[in-house]
């Protein structure tokens, strides 16, 4: 009998209403928890859309989802199996080295009729014969520059990644003309998507791949192996390098003593007696091994890159906002120079990242070009982006200015030169260039009608505040990237060298690593990352015998990691920010009273652990962190309990050390140290992404609540008289009534700058000895500390100082002068009140 058939009453009835009720409530628990599952998912995926980790994806109809994912995903295998060891990447990077020459032969005739054509004003040709003259004047040269930029993988290793990424916009655009002639709106917005997946599909290849067998994860016989096989040249400096292990190398052949016939795999340098046991590392400045080997991650890299700069330039698309493409794009840059500082040779490391951004900002601009045209894309940045950027930031524009003599400033001499030379030629009247004599009077200038009212722009510059702002970014970039970074590493690795000669126990070290570490904690530009480091470096090695070994040691180095980031914490917040929140000119200093400090503390005063809060503890740097939140007056407890996230940047640094330290004795702990540190770097940045982003929406969503805040009366005060000061500074360091030599006197300290960061950020090869936070002092020269510092380093440092000093000088200067101005009664708060009392 059939459930339906059963009576209408009786037990049967009511066990037939009961399993219906049953069998609906399921249903509908069923698609409650669906409904929950799709919007946790969607709201999941916009978060990450929000904060730049994933491209807003478009509905794609399947068919032309499949056309785009073969379109896309041809080149990227192409490129993987030709330039990476996952198929012959060996193979062309040999061939390529072995060729070099052709590439600077392509490269010189590439100049020579770029230069040639600039000279004669191709852009000014206009009959129709001249038009396809430049046209393929114009295409041999960017075919030499590819075939250049590739046969110079000798010298610059990431050179078929730039070739890669210069001819992907061309190649992604071309299907334009191809299949969506009438539809190319739709494959814009549609591109994205199978970009993006395709980076997924190439990273977890790669992934799978390393670890699928042992010679493919990073380690020395796998540098090595590749190293020697595209013929990189072995370090045997006397000063830096291996020159003992010299005598195992046959420089005629190329060849080592345990070279066994096989040019693709041989024994391991240092783990044959033939080839000497202490030359493990000969290649270490060899940085075409790991390109080989990283060339699928990177290449991936630049599919994610291109997939947001769609989305960017796709004009249909709402949430293509400036602020994710500049998070997207710094995230993929840091993910660079994590995988590439931390993982290979830091020889050449910057230059790369340099060559990945320059390159990165170029394939943007031709991908825009393509996508809007040249002359739309002129114009929308000349009109709707420069606009906007102005309206924004209009009031940094000192700062940027001053950013912009700092780096560029050699350039611009450099193309200032380039145009005398054009507006000679253009003087001889020469049948091809452009004729002089108009109505601008342009014959009468030295330069070129267009670099001149560039140079005559730059001349009329605010100088005094544009050279101070240079300077300062100057005193900046140098103290984070000498005295901070470098000096930490080295006494960090002075104080490991001293535990090992001394033979230290783990009571000791932990009463040291406490006392080091909290009192680096306390100096405001000192990060955190290299104390965790340190103690996965030292305490493991020292406590292993005594805590149960490996394991245990480690969650010690991770416990004590953890105590000294919450008892700095403490006494930062404590001793520090609440002492010094007494001081009006400390709360001043930090903008107590600006919408940004006012919405963090809106965030951390909530309780609770929220994603905003844990974001901006573990993201925020250490130091002003924790001294904020001792200005602002908030409670500890919550504090810490907030802070207590802070292992998931602590433990993966932890064994980052932890596994340098087995690296000694196991390859394959090279591999998951580089692993360990990506996952810090991405743990770090991804946290810091996650406070803009929380920052962002609570100053647009809670409004009324951060209004509510009250305002910190005497810092409102003290404000006003910081204006009146600085526009009195303004009135007195004008620069067309400096004395003459004050103007000399800055700009000879501009220069002392520009030189210095020069030296030290483009030539730092020249300036320092390789040394990071794996390194010892016995690898510095003659094992001497004071030997991280090369001649050319010296003079940078010497540069630096002298400029600051007079950067000091020129303030007190200032100062003195803006107090005669106000006690003369002629100050700007003076002038207010006389104003008012009218």
């Amino acid at each position: 009998m059939n459930v339906d058939d059963a009576p209408k009453s009786g037990p049967i009835a009511g066990m037939k209403s009961g399993v219906q009720a049953a069998a609906r409530n399921t249903l509908k628990t069923v698609k409650d928890v669906n409904t929950k599952i799709n919007a946790m998912e969607k709201k999941v995926l916009n978060v990450a859309q929000d904060i730049a980790f994933v491209p807003p994806l478009e509905p794609i109809p399947f068919p032309w989802f499949c056309l785009l994912m073969i379109i896309t995903l041809l080149p990227l295998a192409a490129y993987i199996m030709g330039f990476s060891a996952m198929g012959w990447g060996r193979d062309c990077m040999k061939f390529a080295v072995d060729n070099h020459t052709v590439g600077y032969y392509c490269l010189f005739f590439c100049f020579c009729i770029m230069s040639g054509l600039y000279i004669l004003d191709f852009s000014y040709w206009e009959s129709k014969c001249m038009t396809t003259i430049r046209a393929f004047l114009l295409l041999t040269s960017a075919i030499l520059f590819l075939v250049g930029t590739f046969f110079s993988a000798a010298d610059y290793p990431y050179s078929p990644l730039v070739v890669f990424m210069l001819v992907m916009p061309g190649y992604l655009l071309s299907w334009r003309k191809i299949a969506f002639t009438s539809n190319f709106r739709s494959y814009v917005s549609w591109l994205p998507g199978p970009l993006f997946f395709c980076a997924i599909i190439a990273s977890v290849a790669w992934i799978i791949w390393c670890f699928q067998d042992e010679n493919h994860s990073w380690s020395n016989k796998t540098r090595d192996t590749y190293a020697f096989y595209v013929g990189c040249e072995p370090n045997f400096d006397a000063d830096t390098g291996y020159p003992d292990c010299e005598q195992y190398y046959t420089t005629a052949s190329k060849t080592w003593s345990c070279y066994n016939g096989d040019d693709k795999e041989f024994t391991a340098i240092g783990d044959d007696d033939n080839c000497g046991s202490g030359c493990a590392d000969v290649y270490d400045t060899c940085l075409d091994a790991f390109m080989i080997w990283a060339m699928p991650f990177l290449a991936s890299m630049v599919y994610f890159f291109i997939s947001f700069v769609f989305v960017f330039l796709n004009p249909d698309h709402k949430n293509a906002s400036p602020q994710a493409f500049m998070k997207m794009f710094l995230c993929i840059c840091f993910l660079f120079w994590v995988a590439s500082s931390l993982a290979a040779s830091n020889a050449g490391i910057t230059n790369a990242l340099m060559a990945f951004i320059l390159v990165a900002c170029c394939m943007g601009a031709l991908v825009a070009c393509g996508v809007h045209g040249v002359k739309s894309f002129q114009k929308d940045v000349e009109n709707d982006f420069i606009n906007k950027f102005k309206e924004k930031y209009g009031g940094y524009s000192t700062l940027f200015k001053g950013m912009f003599i700092l780096t560029c400033g050699p350039a611009v001499l450099g193309y200032w030169l380039i145009s005398i030379v054009n507006q000679a030629i253009r003087k001889l009247r020469l049948p091809l260039t452009k004729k002089l004599g108009g109505e601008d009077g342009d014959e009468k200038y030295l330069l070129t009608l267009v670099a001149h009212k560039q140079k005559e722009t730059i001349i009329n510059w605010e100088w005094t505040p544009v050279i101070s702002n240079g300077i300062g970014i100057g005193i900046f970039v140098q103290v984070m990237g000498i005295l901070v970074t470098k000096i930490t590493y080295l006494l960090l690795a002075m104080l490991r060298q001293k535990i090992e000669d001394e033979g230290w126990g783990p009571g000791f070290v932990s009463t040291l690593m406490v006392i080091i570490g909290l009192s680096l904690f306390l100096l405001p530009p000192v990060p955190g990352v290299p104390i965790y480091f340190m103690c996965g470096l030292m305490l493991v090695e020292v406590c292993e015998p005594h805590m149960g070994g490996t394991v245990g040691a480690t969650f010690y180095a991770v416990f004590l990691g953890l105590f000294l980031k919450l008892l700095a914490c403490a006494c930062q917040q404590k001793i520090i920010g609440e002492n010094l929140g007494s001081s009006v000119a400390v709360r001043q200093m930090v903008g107590i009273n600006s919408d940004l400090m006012r919405t963090m503390r809106v965030i951390l005063s909530k309780p609770g652990l929220s994603m905003a809060k844990c974001s901006i503890l573990i993201g925020g740097p250490d130091w002003p962190t924790s001294v904020l939140c001792g200005i602002l007056k908030l409670d500890l407890i919550p504090i810490l309990i907030g802070t207590f996230p802070i292992l998931i940047l602590i433990t993966p640094t932890v064994l980052s050390g932890l596994f340098v330290y087995l690296g000694q004795t196991k390859d394959w702990a090279e591999t998951l140290s580089t692993v360990c540190l990506s996952a810090t770097g991405m743990a770090q940045s991804g946290s810091m992404l996650v406070a803009a982003f929380y920052l962002e929406k609570t100053i647009a969503e809670n409004k009324d609540e951060i209004d509510a805040v009250e305002v910190d009366v005497a810092v409102e005060e003290a404000d006003k008289k910081a204006k009146f000061f600085a526009d009195d500074y303004h009135t007195v360091t004008a620069w067309p009534i400096l004395p003459t030599w004050v103007k000399i006197w800055l700009l000879v300290a501009l220069l002392e700058m520009i030189f210095s960061c020069y030296l030290t950020m483009i030539f730092s090869a020249n300036c320092f000895e390789t040394f990071e936070m794996t390194s010892k002092v016995a690898d510095l020269p003659n094992g001497n500390a004071m030997n991280l510092f090369k001649a050319w380093g010296w003079v940078a440092i010497a540069l630096f100082f002298i400029s600051t000093v007079q950067f000091y000088i020129f303030k007190s200067w200032a100062g003195k002068k803006v107090k005669q101005l106000q006690e003369n009664g002629d100050g700007a708060e003076k002038k207010a009140e006389a104003v008012n009392a009218v």
